[in-house]
């Protein structure tokens, strides 16, 4: 049970890092196009994803990364 918890807690933890990165690179993150934030922008869900993708075709726009685009595809799959 010990060990459970201290699994769910890395995960939780993992998690919140990624997601926190992630607000960070939409929101001020100099580069549209670096690796780990557009990577991460695949795999976000749609309210975040759209959120995300708000803030960089605004602060980029035709620079926004592609995974930003009106033709991306939704389900995290590569263009």
């Amino acid at each position: 049970m010990h060990a459970m918890s201290t699994i769910l807690k890395l995960i939780a933890v993992i998690v919140i890092a990624a997601v926190g990165y992630w607000s960070w690179y939409a929101s001020y993150g100099p580069n549209p196009e670096e690796r780990v934030g557009a990577a991460l922008t695949r795999w976000m869900p749609g309210p975040l994803k759209d959120w995300g993708c708000g803030h960089l075709n605004q602060r980029f726009g035709p620079r926004a990364p592609t995974e930003c685009s009106p033709v991306a595809p939704r389900d995290g799959t590569p263009l």
